[in-house]
């Protein structure tokens, strides 16, 4: 494998999706084996702070560069590591390429440069699009009533996850709420990205970032201030991810990437809430009311559904920044 097609590879694998954008895994050619590390600086330690969120976004990584191999007609081998910590970097997994590339793996790889994470709503989705898909580590639901609870939920959940101020905090420094910012067009997660009109987007700072949101969260306001339950209603189905307690979430990673990717094959688009997953009372009252089993915890899920418009581009570090 030369050089270029080496970053060729690259560049379709980081097209998988991350935590708030951050884009922590990093790619590294040695000989016939392609490395992939967590980047440690990307780390997101107040809302993520067992890493595994972290682990999630470097599982999609994974995956997306097995689908990348699988496009130019490559298998692969993949060995998970936990190797030690090393100028910053945690290995991930090594990734030996081989002949004959898996069928469904090349038929999935043509979907990843369609896949948008869209968060401005939905029209309503044909239930066609839901038919025969299944897997273990997805429950999907459509019962609109069901929906309409897992929408509240998330609103709650998000209510709770932002009365830290370290949170916001944490979430306001990937925030790029102006054009001028030099990563608006990198990483993160810009206004575009949000939905976020410029008066709102002038004033996010100031609100996430003092006293106010402190107070309009004690008068029982926060739902209303992080609310999306309008737009989480309309989605046609909301996808469950829940993986063995003690497995690998690298592992669940790729598993959800593929999931997203199937969806997209589906014609539909997807809009992750991880508040489900990241707070504890949340998550145990989702996993209850769904029957998620108990041995397994849920790691994310995703609102699915047709978009209602336009889906705003992706953000993305060069290829360049995440080769190591």
């Amino acid at each position: 494998m030369d050089r270029a097609e080496f970053e060729a590879i690259v560049a379709q694998a980081m097209l998988a999706p991350s935590a708030h954008n951050t884009q922590p895994a990093r790619w590294r050619l040695d000989g016939a084996c392609i490395e992939v590390h967590a980047d440690l600086s990307r780390r997101l330690p107040i809302g993520d702070p067992d890493d595994r969120d972290l682990d999630v976004s470097c599982g999609a990584a994974v995956e997306g560069t097995v689908l990348a191999l699988a496009a130019r007609g490559f298998d692969a081998d993949v060995t998970l590591s936990e190797g030690p910590v090393e100028a910053g970097l945690r290995m991930i997994a090594r990734i030996v390429p081989k002949p004959t590339a898996d069928a469904g793996d090349v038929v999935l790889a043509k979907e990843v440069s369609r896949r948008l994470t869209h968060r401005a709503g939905f029209t309503p989705s044909p239930q066609e699009a839901f038919r025969n898909w299944r897997a273990d580590h997805m429950a999907l639901v459509q019962d609109a009533s069901q929906i309409e609870w897992l929408a509240g939920q998330i609103d709650i959940a998000s209510a709770r996850v932002m009365r830290s101020r370290d949170f916001r905090s944490e979430l306001l420094h990937w925030m790029r709420l102006r054009e001028d910012d030099p990563n608006y067009h990198t990483d993160g997660l810009n206004r575009e990205v949000l939905v976020m009109d410029a008066a709102t987007a002038r004033f996010a700072p100031t609100i996430l970032g003092g006293r106010l949101y402190d107070i309009l969260s004690f008068l029982g306001l926060g739902p209303h201030l992080s609310g999306e339950a309008a737009r989480s209603r309309g989605a046609g189905a909301i996808a469950l991810y829940h993986w063995p307690e003690n497995g690998s979430m690298v592992a669940a990673g790729r598993a959800f990437y593929r999931s997203w990717l199937q969806a997209t094959a589906r014609g539909l688009v997807g809009w992750p809430a991880a508040a489900l997953a990241d707070d504890p009372l949340t998550r145990a009252a989702v996993s209850d009311r769904i029957n998620i089993p108990a041995d397994r915890v849920l790691f994310n899920a995703l609102r699915l559904g047709v978009a209602n418009g336009a889906t705003p581009s992706r953000t993305r570090l060069s290829v360049r920044e995440v080769i190591v």
